[in-house]
């Protein structure tokens, strides 16, 4: 077991971030992203910092809260994308030899316009959380932008991605640039844990 942890933290320097592409295909990521957008309970006023701030609803972006800890808000979505995590944590230790944690601390669904705004933060300071980032939408046009930063580096928005990385890194979703988009860029925003 000590061995296994002097690798993760071996990886962890060397990388910022992890890229797996095609764990969802296009058939499923419609399915997922008319599935989503049809799910109640969506909040108009989510925000990339957590400062505890009141948003309003056109300084934030849309956001549905499938998990937080122990509480589970949406146990069909949660079970979905429990599975998608052992997908990657398959193809992870795989392809680099790296050991994901199995708690989740949060699943969250994020939908962004070009209207909406998002501010470089970490998602967590707790040096043992892992970000598992995923892109949903079943198409995208690469000149609409919507990319993610992470620590200075470009990730463009390719449907069905997941960038991998540990949650105390900067990172921040790029505008979605094409103000007559007509319809969301979705992202699912998930913390594990040990």
């Amino acid at each position: 077991m000590a061995n296994r942890v002097r690798e993760i933290k071996k990886f962890v320097m060397d990388k910022d971030f992890y890229i797996v592409d095609n764990i969802l295909g296009v058939e499923e990521l419609l399915w997922l992203y008319h599935k989503l957008l049809d799910t109640p309970n969506w909040s108009l006023t989510r925000s990339s910092l957590n400062d505890g701030a009141g948003r309003l609803a056109f300084t934030g972006f849309p956001g549905l809260e499938i998990q937080s800890n122990e509480t589970i808000n949406i146990k069909y979505l949660s079970g979905y994308f429990q599975s998608i995590i052992f997908r990657l944590k398959k193809d992870l230790k795989n392809k680099y030899n790296l050991y994901l944690p199995n708690k989740i601390k949060r699943i969250h669904i994020g939908a962004k316009s070009s209207n909406s705004k998002t501010f470089d933060h970490v998602d967590s300071t707790d040096t043992s959380d892992w970000t598992i980032l995923g892109f949903l939408n079943p198409v995208w046009d690469q000149n609409d932008g919507g990319e993610l930063m992470i620590n200075d580096k470009k990730l463009d928005y390719k449907p069905g991605r997941f960038v991998i990385f540990k949650s105390n890194t900067k990172h921040n979703g790029g505008f979605v640039k094409n103000d007559e988009l007509n319809y969301w860029r979705i992202t699912c925003n998930i913390i594990i844990t040990r």
